[in-house]
């Protein structure tokens, strides 16, 4: 399973060739915060999950699980945040065979026409 610094890191070479305070900038984390996330000295908080899944286009869930599941003291809840993250997974691959399904033109059909 993913860290939370990978998706972190992933996030920053999303935002590709800028500086690493533009970068701190704009996932709205102070640069040294950042530093201590991406060096792995701190575990992020929510707000820092919720920016980096909001760069990536994936549920904020995944990332503020994986960062509960480090910061966890006891192997009993690690493995309880482990679990919630299969059952993310689990939900949003259901999530994207409805979505599919609704989006798929039935044949024979006609788009909507504008009003």
């Amino acid at each position: 399973m993913k860290l939370s610094t990978d998706y972190l890191v992933e996030a920053l070479e999303k935002l590709g060739d800028m500086p690493e305070g533009r970068k701190a900038e704009t996932l709205k984390i102070h640069r040294n915060t950042l530093i201590s996330y991406k060096n792995g000295e701190r575990v992020m908080d929510d707000f820092a999950c919720i920016m980096v899944a909001n760069q990536l286009g994936i549920d904020p869930l995944e990332v503020i699980a994986a960062a509960n599941m480090e910061r966890e003291k006891t192997q009993e809840r690690r493995d309880f945040w482990a679990d919630f993250r299969k059952k993310i997974g689990a939900l949003a691959v259901a999530g994207l065979m409805v979505l599919t399904t609704l989006m798929s033109p039935v044949e024979g059909s006609k788009a909507p026409q504008g009003v």
